[in-house]
């Protein structure tokens, strides 16, 4: 089944309308440093209930943006997002039923939620986690992260924070520190730089950044979604 995340509806609007990029020592510094933003994060919340399907979201609203209109795409993208998901699982759910009635005593099941990771020096933080069952053994969770530089309305990318070949290396080093130690979990002996891509998840805290790897990307669907915190340099 296709990954029911949300965040890649609201990013492809993140594009640049105030100004240029910040050097990568200054997210660091801002991250640590910086000033609470004026920006309010709210929520929209989404419900639906029926025999064959529940379905229960909650996504971020934004107010206080330096551009309003970027603010309300913003906004209505992750409405939209949600009810998306829904008309899918509600599709799912009812051509599933009509083909084995017996996943009639199991109902698909949606659940979204999201939490505000960083809201300070500029930077917005936010990871939205997707809950879906659709039948099987068990179900599936997706994790989407939205960072940006609201200075600039930009989406904040892994590449930026770690734009070197040395940030890039100390990157891997605290995944390998993590799989030195518990080498039984993980599907590979040794992460290498080269395995991290453009759309790398990670969010930003006050005094770290925190590199996320999804189920079954780099561990068993048992040890959950995978977080490495990476401290300033």
């Amino acid at each position: 089944m296709k990954k029911l995340g949300l965040a890649g509806l609201v990013l492809i609007l993140v594009c640049g309308m105030w100004g240029t990029g910040a050097a990568a020592s200054s997210y660091w510094q801002r991250m640590a440093q910086g000033y609470p933003n004026q920006l309010v994060v709210s929520e929209y919340r989404y419900e639906y209930r029926s025999p064959e399907l529940e379905i229960t979201a909650q996504v971020p609203q934004l107010a206080g943006a330096p551009d309003p209109v970027w603010e309300e795409q913003f906004n209505q993208n992750l409405r939209q997002a949600v009810q998306d998901l829904a008309a899918f699982l509600q599709e799912t759910a009812h051509m599933v039923l009509e083909e084995e009635p017996i996943f009639a005593a199991f109902p698909f099941q949606g659940i979204v939620q999201f939490e505000v990771k960083l809201n300070r020096g500029g930077l917005l933080s936010i990871v939205l986690t997707t809950y879906t069952f659709t039948g099987g053994a068990h179900g599936m969770t997706y994790c989407d992260y939205i960072n940006v530089d609201l200075t600039t309305g930009q989406e904040l990318s892994f590449f930026e924070l770690f734009p070197t070949e040395e940030e890039i290396d100390r990157a891997a080093e605290a995944i390998n520190e993590k799989i030195a130690q518990e080498p039984q979990w993980f599907f590979i002996d040794q992460f290498t730089p080269g395995l991290f891509t453009a759309d790398q998840g990670f969010y930003l805290t006050e005094t770290d950044a925190v590199i996320c790897f999804g189920l079954y990307e780099i561990a068993p669907y048992a040890t959950g979604i995978q977080e490495f915190p990476v401290a300033a340099p």
